[in-house]
């Protein structure tokens, strides 16, 4: 089918809406070859919307001949567009707001960004209006990402938009927006101030850590250390004590354990390491991992009896390489002996014993030393858990446990069934 063929055939479609928006697409579709019959098939598209009784319909249509119009570079779109928006004010508000939200969304689709926020701004309804104009923004926003050039051009807009904004999430949202807008820019300090003015909890949590984020992975994160922890004090004093724990699971998680270990330090102390240290076994075991060995002695001792607690509870969910931390970062013998009782429960004798043979004290070895005893003897090593209870200093407590051994592993050997006359008997002589 040739062309003039395709351009006739347009009107027999029934639908006077679908008939003119489809001369307007075959135009657009024209113009980018630059067939020069694309001009009079948009008037064709411009009679044809004449014929449309309904005025919601009507004005989605000339608003979708305006787009296409554009994309093929004609100005009159623009007139097509005013016009919209003065035949429009007849209509109920939520039926005018809607065709307002259509053209902000259009003129969004051809990167008028000046033209979106002015329809925008021409809606009634502050929930549309915002989400709107959020969309706005966010659509800036990657165009800066994209182009690169006149980024404070963009952001002035952004920024414009911004104060049409007065709901929430919307405002938090855009504030991020303008924030990753000044960070693309390169004005670190910026972006990070803007977090500031961010009034629900969850986004300014999301912001802070988008923004550590972008500076590790620009490598710039170093240099802005200082204006970040003043920052997290102000957000402290603004949300609350418990908003501590979100900051330094985010620097945690931007790999940042030294950054994190030290803010806590700062604004909490050994509480705070510990309830962020089991938020963040939840999160991301790896970077707990890394935050244990950026913590001191004492600090890991206590982190460490608090994560082997919840080991020890729940050994299936255990994690080696935390526990290696744990291991390496401190002195503390009572944790040691978590880790032991956590080896031997994972089934790991050997590094038990290698782990005990770090305790000095001779209560907690003798209690060591007696867990990897009771583990051997179930393993039927019996000769062996012998050896390691003869280790145990304390001379009534070697004794206890040497007894206890003895007679356990006696119980094992009667229970063994032993086969008379093809029948197994156990302990008490009765068949099985």
């Amino acid at each position: 089918m040739v062309i003039d063929e395709i351009v006739e055939t347009v009107e027999a479609i029934p639908d006077p809406y679908l008939r003119a928006t489809t001369y307007a697409k075959i135009a657009e579709r024209l113009a980018k070859i630059n067939d020069k019959r694309f001009k009079p098939v948009f008037i064709r598209a411009i009679e044809a919307s004449k014929r449309i009784d309904d005025p919601a319909r009507l004005m989605r249509a000339l608003l979708s001949i305006g787009y296409s119009m554009a994309k093929s570079g004609l100005r009159t779109s623009k007139k097509v567009y005013q016009r919209v928006v003065e035949d429009s004010k007849s209509l109920p508000a939520p039926v005018r707001d809607e065709l307002m939200a259509l053209a902000a969304r259009y003129m969004l689709g051809l990167g008028e960004i000046s033209e979106a926020i002015y329809y925008a701004g021409e809606i009634k309804s502050e929930e549309l209006r915002d989400t709107v104009l959020l969309q706005v923004i966010r659509r800036n926003t990657a165009l800066i990402g994209l182009e690169k050039v006149k980024v404070a051009y963009r952001i002035r807009k952004s920024k414009m938009a911004l104060e049409m904004i007065h709901s929430e999430p919307s405002r938090s949202k855009a504030l991020i927006e303008i924030m990753k807008s000044y960070l693309i820019m390169g004005s670190y300090e910026n972006g990070i101030n803007v977090i500031k003015e961010i009034e629900l909890r969850e986004w300014a949590k999301h912001a802070f850590k988008e923004a550590l984020f972008f500076l590790k992975e620009y490598g710039v994160l170093e240099r802005y250390v200082i204006p970040l922890k003043e920052l997290a004090k102000e957000l402290v004093e603004k949300f609350g004590e418990a908003f501590k724990i979100e900051l330094a699971i985010a620097f945690a998680l931007a790999g940042e354990s030294h950054e994190a270990a030290d803010l806590m330090r700062k604004l909490d102390g050994e509480e705070l390491l510990v309830e962020a240290s089991l938020r963040l076994l939840d999160v991301s075991p790896k970077h707990l991992a890394d935050l244990i060995r950026a913590l001191n002695d004492r600090e890991a001792a206590v982190v460490g009896k608090a994560v082997m607690n919840r080991f020890l509870e729940n050994p299936e969910k255990g994690d080696w390489e935390v526990v290696r931390a744990i291991w390496e970062r401190t002195e503390n013998e009572e944790v040691m002996v978590k880790i032991i009782r956590y080896s031997l429960i994972r089934g790991d004798v050997e590094g038990a014993m290698r782990v005990a043979g770090r305790i000095r004290s001779e209560r907690l070895r003798s209690i060591a030393l007696a867990d990897i005893a009771h583990s051997l003897l179930k393993l039927g090593d019996i000769s062996r858990a012998i050896d390691v209870a003869l280790e145990v200093r304390d001379v009534r407590f070697s004794s206890i446990l040497m007894a206890e051994l003895l007679l356990s592993a006696t119980d094992v050997e009667i229970e063994k069934r032993v086969v008379t006359n093809g029948t197994a008997k156990g302990l008490n002589g009765k068949k099985a």
